[in-house]
């Protein structure tokens, strides 16, 4: 398997998701927050990427603690929020953030926590292999604090594959990007394996590959509750034309 988009390209993801609405995400989160009562002033984020969602969540003055498993997004995160490294959320002011290179499900936090929330967006536990669903939950409820919330989705990936798609990318001039072609395919563990290729102008072509699990909602939902997770609620998407599941819970 190969993770070159993640670690090789992280500039080409930015591209490949420019059009994607964090600010969308971030204020449904805080919004979904509210509901509960939380004000948080610490933050997991678990999955960070490039960074999009971090700097949104600690623009609205919450110490963020940014956890991923791919240190070229995280390279570039940290120059988005470099500016905020070591910093503290004081009313109106940007929170600090904090980088660590780990991921679920058994996240090393070190000494950080307990959170006031967590937050995990755009199909990162769909990235777990089924069996550590269950730990990812618990090892995310062990990290909040006594009533903290965690924010995240499970996306409706195609249980039994589909055929390859074209996307191309063009900039703000009309530049083609990049041009890619992609598909998921149903492996016998009942998993995907997301395939691409990948043609941009500056270099030759590439290949991404990465395994994917298909959760079922039931299935994310019964996790949650073996974790210990309590009112759980479910919104389709985090905004109009988003298809995702979201769940938000309580410890």
């Amino acid at each position: 398997m190969s993770d070159g988009l993640y670690d090789e390209r992280p500039r080409l993801y930015d591209a490949i998701q420019s059009e994607w609405d964090y600010d969308r995400d971030v204020a449904f989160v805080f919004d979904a927050l509210a509901e509960r009562g939380v004000d948080p002033e610490r933050l997991l984020e678990v999955g960070c990427g490039t960074g999009e969602h971090t700097r949104r969540l600690a623009e609205r003055g919450v110490d963020v603690t940014a956890v991923d498993v791919h240190e070229g997004m995280l390279a570039v995160a940290r120059e988005k929020c470099g500016d905020l490294d070591g910093g503290s959320g004081d009313g109106d002011a940007p929170g600090a953030v904090e980088f660590r290179l780990t991921g679920l499900p058994d996240p090393d936090l070190g000494d950080a926590g307990p959170f006031d929330a967590a937050v995990a967006v755009r199909g990162v536990v769909n990235h777990l292999p089924p069996g550590d669903l269950d730990p990812a939950l618990a090892a995310l409820r062990d990290r909040l604090r006594p009533g903290g919330v965690l924010v995240f989705d499970n996306s409706p990936l195609p249980a039994e594959g589909n055929r390859p798609g074209l996307d191309v990318g063009r900039d703000a001039e009309g530049a083609t990007e990049y041009v890619r072609v992609a598909h998921h395919v149903a492996t016998d563990d009942g998993r995907l394996d997301w395939r691409a290729v990948t043609f941009t102008p500056e270099g030759d072509p590439f290949v991404d590959r990465r395994r994917m699990t298909p959760f079922a909602d039931e299935r994310v939902a019964d996790a949650l509750a073996a974790a210990g997770f309590a009112g759980v609620d479910v919104a389709e998407g985090y905004g109009p034309g988003d298809d995702r599941s979201v769940f938000v819970a309580a410890r």
